[in-house]
C-alpha cells in the first residue's frame, strides 16, 4: 500500500475534519480539491500535499490516483475506468438519502458499523470500519487540547450543554433557539451550528447572552469533550453523541412530519427509533425540567445501539488501510 496513490476528495471543512485521522495514517495521501487557493479555508494545513483542478477534476483523479476517497459522488456522477472510487459514510441521520441509490456510484462503501453495512451492501460492496472521528476521540492529546481551549471560555461552576441542530427545513433552530439560549441562566451553552447553517446565515450570533457561546467553526467532537449533554433534532450529532457516550435530549421543529421527503421519512432511525436514542422533549415549556432531570441521571441507555451502529474494536485507520488495500496492485 506504500506505493498506492490515495486522494481524499473534500469540498468543505467538515469533510477535512472527518478524513483527517485517516489522511494522517495513509502513506502518500493527497487532498483533492477544486481550488488550491481555498485549501486553507477548508482546514488543510500548510505543507500538506494538495491536488486541484477547477474544470478538469475528474481527469486529474483518473490520471494521478489509484483510489479516491470521498463523502460525495464522483465528478461526472459515474464510475472511473481504472481509479477506484471509495465512499465513506458521513453520518446516520436522514436514512432515505444516506442509503439512497446514489451510493451505487462507488466501488466500495466504508460504513461506521454493521447497521450501515447491511444497507450500503445493497448498493455496492461495503465494509464496516468505524467512524474516523473515533480515533480522534480516543486520542489523549486531542482530548486534552480540546478541553483546555474550550474550558478557557466556560464557567467552571456550570455544567455544559451543546446544541447541535441540523440545517434547513429540518432544523429546530427557528422554533427552539430562544429557549435553548435561555438555558444560559443555569448552564454553559455551546451552539454548534451545522456547517451549512453557517453558510446560509440561519443563526444570528449577535443575540447570544452571557454563558452562551456561538462556535460555528469549532469541531463537534472537540466541543463534545466538554459536554455534559447534547441537544439535537434530526442531526447526525445524535449518533456522534451516542458513540461518545454523551446523553442526548431530542427536540423537533414544529410539524416535522410535514418536512418528510427525500432526506427524512418515518423509516429513518432518528424518527422510527427516536425514543431509544435520547430523552424526547416535546414542548419548549418542558425544556428546563427535562434538561435538569437528564443531568441528574435520567438518561436513555444506548449501549446496544452503539454496538450495532459503530465498529470500535480497533483503530479506524487500521480498518481503513485494510479495506482499501484490496485495490493495491503493488502487492
Amino acid at each position: 500500500m506504500n506505493k498506492m496513490r490515495v486522494g481524499f476528495y473534500v469540498r468543505n471543512s467538515f469533510q477535512v475534519n472527518h478524513f483527517r485521522s485517516l489522511f494522517g495514517k495513509t502513506p502518500n495521501a493527497v487532498w483533492v480539491v477544486k481550488s488550491k487557493s481555498k485549501a486553507q479555508a477548508l482546514g488543510i494545513l500548510d505543507g500538506e500535499p494538495v491536488a486541484a483542478s477547477r474544470f478538469f477534476l475528474r481527469r486529474l483523479m483518473e490520471k494521478r490516483f489509484d483510489v479516491i476517497v470521498s463523502q460525495a459522488t464522483p465528478p461526472g456522477r459515474k464510475l472511473f475506468k481504472s481509479t477506484k472510487f471509495v465512499m465513506l459514510q458521513y453520518g446516520y441521520a436522514k436514512e432515505s438519502y444516506n442509503f439512497g441509490e446514489w451510493r451505487k456510484q462507488s466501488d466500495l462503501i466504508l460504513a461506521y458499523g454493521n447497521y450501515a453495512k447491511e444497507r450500503f451492501s445493497k448498493m455496492a460492496p461495503s465494509v464496516a470500519i468505524g467512524n474516523p472521528r473515533w480515533d480522534d476521540w480516543q486520542n489523549r492529546e486531542f482530548q486534552r487540547d480540546s478541553k483546555s481551549r474550550l474550558d478557557a471560555i466556560l464557567n467552571p461552576d456550570l455544567k455544559t450543554i451543546v446544541y447541535a441542530p441540523t440545517w434547513g427545513d429540518l432544523s429546530s433552530t427557528r422554533d427552539w433557539i430562544d429557549y435553548v439560549i435561555a438555558l444560559g441562566r443555569n448552564y454553559n451553552v455551546i451552539v454548534k451550528a451545522h456547517h451549512n447553517s453557517v453558510r446560509d446565515g440561519e443563526i444570528n450570533p449577535t443575540t447570544f447572552p452571557k454563558n452562551v457561546h456561538y462556535l460555528p467553526n469549532e469541531d463537534l467532537f472537540a466541543v463534545m469533550t466538554v459536554a455534559d449533554l447534547v441537544i439535537s433534532d434530526v442531526s447526525g450529532a445524535i449518533f456522534d453523541a451516542v458513540l461518545c457516550n454523551i446523553p442526548v435530549a431530542l427536540i423537533s421543529p414544529n410539524n416535522l412530519d410535514q418536512s418528510f421527503g427525500k432526506k427524512v421519512d418515518a423509516r429513518s432511525i432518528e424518527i422510527k427509533k427516536r425514543a431509544e436514542f435520547g430523552v424526547i422533549i416535546d414542548s419548549p415549556t418542558d425544556l428546563d425540567l427535562k434538561i435538569s432531570e437528564i443531568l441528574d441521571g435520567k438518561i436513555i441507555d444506548t449501549s446496544q445501539w452503539r454496538t450495532r451502529l459503530f465498529e470500535t474494536s480497533v483503530t479506524v485507520a487500521e480498518n481503513f488501510r485494510n479495506a482499501i488495500g484490496v485495490f493495491d496492485t503493488q502487492k
